[in-house]
């Protein structure tokens, strides 16, 4: 390992945000000794310098470090909505053109798909009704992406009238047609500091806040918040919803999709009793009817699924404050935590019911939660293999655990695990039971879980051996 390694990960966290945790650290030491191998001798501290001078060095090694995984039409259900829904519904309150944004875009198959699709729907007046930018940071890429030239990998999964009817091809490459590729413009931009100069509609930043960290992404959300106009709409990946929801953008959920959408300029104050806990309730009656708790708890639950989560810790610490043992209140308490992106404070909750008791399956799942949004895989693996033992109907802890073991390279037990999970999905599906849910306000959009395991299983098709 480079002895500085330290010192590299710092000024590439605080020029464009990458995070580099656990095996990430792997890739940079990679990447570092390649470039440095390039150059020819030069020690570790001379390249450091170097790095903090040459911005075109700079990008020669972050084109390394840029995982550039996409595809075209991937994650189709959010595109059908962006395309069919969004946009035509954005027209009709509007003349202007619907500005749309691919960031992070890579090599561009996000922005050429939206590109194809709204081209199908709006044909000779593409360009008076819809604007298509796509950004990122890795000028290398932006080049590939402005080449439109891909390789048969970036059509896994697309219908092959599809790609016959917008690429040619050319040897073993497919050229994207000039009347889709002239319809987005690319520029190079870092998203966590800088922002384009008008305002867009839609915003699609998909599988790319996963390697930022928790300070980094509520940057990044401040800086989302100037770039989108006061009716748009932010879509994150299917998986990154609940480590991007700050409180900064407003969750919003509609035909099973989630986004993020600027928050309400003037919320009016909350004045009534009836929403307003008393101080001096628990003072005054130390010991509570189980009617009067349940009734704090039912108003918390409710604030949990509004995402009004600062009322929601006022009911739930009146509960507390009257029986510091309520496991009820805790799950709920830790549920809030973690929507807060507080993991550590989840997992303190979570351990407190389980002294309680041990078999709480919520605790579990609490747990198995935190550490895996703190990227400790294994102690995740471990909790959610408990949940799945005591409640083998619960999908989540299934779609969960298979991702864990995806991410640890244990891929046998990764696509079993997923295929379980999409036999209980669509069980659910068909049946009206909800017998193995958990008491846990937690929001589990099955269509979209259960796209992610069709999409995983279909990935697991083109490695031999499984």
């Amino acid at each position: 390992m480079i002895p500085n390694i330290a010192d590299f990960k710092n000024l590439i966290k605080d020029r464009v945000g990458l995070h580099f945790f656990n095996g990430m650290e792997g890739l940079l030491n990679t990447a570092l000794l390649q470039r440095m191998g390039e150059r020819g001798k030069e020690s570790c501290e001379k390249y450091y310098e170097v790095l903090c001078v040459s911005t075109t060095e700079f990008d020669k090694l972050l084109s390394l470090l840029t995982i550039n995984e996409t595809y075209f039409f991937r994650e189709p259900e959010v595109l059908d909505f962006v395309c069919d829904k969004l946009v035509p519904k954005m027209l009709e309150r509007r003349d202007g053109p619907v500005r749309i944004l691919s960031a992070g875009c890579s090599s561009g198959e996000e922005a050429y798909s939206l590109a194809i699709k709204l081209h199908q729907r709006y044909h000779e007046q593409f360009a008076a009704r819809v604007e298509i930018h796509g950004c990122d940071i890795d000028t290398k890429i932006l080049d590939k992406a402005r080449t439109a030239n891909y390789s048969s990998y970036s059509f896994r999964g697309v219908d092959p009238l599809l790609q016959q009817t917008w690429f040619t091809r050319n040897g073993n490459q497919f050229q994207l047609h000039d009347v889709i590729r002239n319809k987005v413009t690319f520029h190079r931009s870092n998203i966590v500091k800088e922002h384009l100069q008008s305002k867009f509609d839609i915003i699609l930043l998909r599988n790319v806040s996963i390697y930022f960290d928790d300070d980094t992404r509520r940057l990044l959300h401040f800086n989302l918040l100037n770039m989108l106009e006061p009716d748009g709409a932010l879509f994150f990946g299917n998986a990154e919803t609940l480590a991007n929801n700050f409180g900064i953008l407003k969750l919003k959920q509609e035909h099973g999709l989630f986004y993020f959408c600027q928050p309400k300029t003037s919320r009016a104050p909350v004045a009534t009793a009836s929403l307003q806990p008393s101080a001096e309730s628990c003072v005054a009656a130390p010991i509570l009817s189980t009617q009067q708790c349940g009734s704090w708890i039912n108003k918390a639950l409710d604030c949990v699924s509004e995402k009004r989560f600062a009322q929601a810790e006022e009911w739930i610490t009146k509960v507390l404050d009257c029986d510091i043992h309520h496991q009820e209140a805790l799950v709920i308490k830790g549920v809030i935590a973690l929507e807060k992106c507080e993991f550590e404070q989840t997992a303190q909750s979570a351990q407190h019911v389980l002294e309680l008791d041990e078999w709480s399956a919520e605790a579990k799942m609490l747990l198995g939660l935190a550490m895996m949004w703190q990227h400790h895989t294994q102690q995740a693996i471990a909790w959610f293999k408990q949940v799945v033992y005591q409640q083998p109907g619960y999908w989540p802890a299934h779609y969960y655990l298979a991702e864990m073991y995806r991410q640890s390279e244990l891929y046998r037990p990764a696509l079993r695990t997923y295929r379980i999970t999409l036999q209980l999905l669509n069980a659910e599906m068909n049946s009206t039971s909800n017998a193995s849910a958990l008491r846990l306000p937690l929001s589990f959009p099955s269509n979209s879980f259960r796209f992610l395991c069709e999409h995983q299983l279909a990935q697991f098709t083109h490695q031999d051996g499984l």
